[in-house]
This record gives C-alpha cells, structure tokens and sequence, in this order.
C-alpha cells in the first residue's frame, strides 16, 4: 500500500499538470490582488483576502480536474491491469489514488494560504489589520483559517462525489466535464434548496445543503437558512464523503477491466 502510494504521489510530482496547476493558481491569485491594489473602488481586498484571494474557487477546479483524471484515465490507456496483474488488489489501487489526491488538496491550501499572506504583506500592508476582532469575536487571519476549514471538508464532499462519477467513466474529460457540470448545477439551486428546506425540513440533510457548512462557520445566521448547527453540517459532509467513497470502492472493485 505504502508502495502504491509513493507510486502515485511519484507520477503526481512529475506531470505537468501539477506544476501547471500551482503556477496558474499563483497567477490567478495575484490578478486578483493587484486588481484589488489598482480598482479598490470596484474589488475589495478585505474580502478577496477572506477567500484567499479567490484562490479556494480555483482549487475546487483544479482538483475536480485532477480527481477525475486520477481514475478514469487508467481505465482510458488500460495502465488499471498492469496495477492489478502484481500483487495489489483493488481496493489498495483506489485508496492510495484517494490518499494521493488528498495530499495534493492539501498542498494546494497549503499554497493558497502562504501565497494569500504574501500578498497582503506585499501590497495591503497598511490596508487592513489581520489581528483586528470582527462581529463574531474573531480576527480577520482566524477568519481565514475557520473558512479555509470549512472549503476543505466541503471541498472533499465535492471530490469524493466526483471521484465515485471517475470509477464509471473511462474518459478522463467526460469525468472531469460531468464533475464540473455538477459543481455549478449545485451552486444554482442552493438559493432554491433553502425555499424547499422551509417548506420541508427533512430535505436539511441534502448533500448541497452541507456545502453551506463555510458560510455558517464565519457568519452563524446562516444556521436560519441551514436548520442544522455547524457541528451537524460537519458530521453530515463526513457521512457523505464516507458514503460517497465507499460505493465509489464497490463499483471500482466490480468492474471490467
């Protein structure tokens, strides 16, 4: 297992897609930053710098791309029979793949987070106070970090929906474009879940419902909207992801290879 592992995060460090990935969310994260520097008036660093300089909307792109890819495209150049020809079994393949792409998740925030400090002390410096209390008893830096928390779990929700999507698919780009698809199909109708969710209340437990888990962490009268307490929306989105992962372990161990 250790040995597969090494085999991915192997394969992971040297494609170079994962050096496109880190450069291109650096680039993006500075447009925004210096786009906030030149146009205060129209993007305001204050916010930006709550959301990582929008750095966390990327990441959740950039590991949809690479969760789907994990996957499905061993199925599209047939490299799945090579693993399970030698003496790993199927479900060691598929979890040293879950295990990669979480280091990889995680090495991204990690990025995101360092660059995000970077760049409020190279350009907003004497903009705004990281260390000044804000309504809900927190600093602008415990804010950062309470939110980049709650993107994470809800960004594993995400993944682990896409990565069950990757196991039925053999086409990397049909996996990763369906995964997409579904991240702002959920964005659509999360305004249109809270209208259902007062009409019936039992439909709080939704999967997209938990992605609200983020917002409640930072701003508490979200609870009004969710119906749940932030510690049952972390418990919701870690039963989803268990769920999620273990029928994409049953489909990956029952198909055709």
């Amino acid at each position: 297992m250790v040995t597969l592992i090494n085999q991915e995060l192997f394969k992971l460090m040297h494609k170079k897609s994962t050096y496109f990935a880190t450069i291109l969310l650096i680039g993006l994260m500075s447009l925004f930053a210096g786009l906030a520097k030149a146009y205060p008036k129209y993007f305001d660093a204050k916010s930006l710098f709550s959301s990582n300089f929008t750095g966390i909307e990327w990441i959740v792109f950039l590991m949809i791309a690479g969760c789907g890819a994990i996957v499905s495209m061993e199925f599209q150049y047939g490299t799945v029979k090579e693993l399970l020809y030698r003496k790993y079994n199927r479900g060691q393949v598929i979890m040293s793949k879950w295990i990669t792409m979480f280091f990889y998740s995680v090495y991204l925030y990690v990025l995101s987070f360092v660059w995000t400090l970077i760049l409020k002390v190279a350009l907003f410096s004497n903009t705004f106070d990281l260390a000044k209390v804000g309504r809900n008893g927190h600093t602008l830096l415990e804010n950062l970090g309470i939110t980049m928390g709650g993107n994470f779990i809800g960004l594993w929700l995400i993944l682990t929906l896409v990565l069950l999507l990757a196991t039925l698919f053999k086409n990397a780009t049909v996996a990763v474009s369906v995964g997409i698809i579904g991240y702002f199909a959920s964005s659509i109708v999360a305004s249109l879940m809270f209208m259902l969710i007062a009409k019936w209340e039992w439909l709080k437990w939704n999967p997209i419902n938990m992605l609200n888990l983020s917002s409640q962490v930072v701003d508490s009268s979200y609870k009004v909207l969710t119906k749940l307490s932030v510690e049952q929306l972390v418990w919701g989105n870690l039963g989803y992801i268990v769920v999620f992962l273990f029928f994409g372990y049953l489909i990956f161990k029952k198909r055709n290879v």
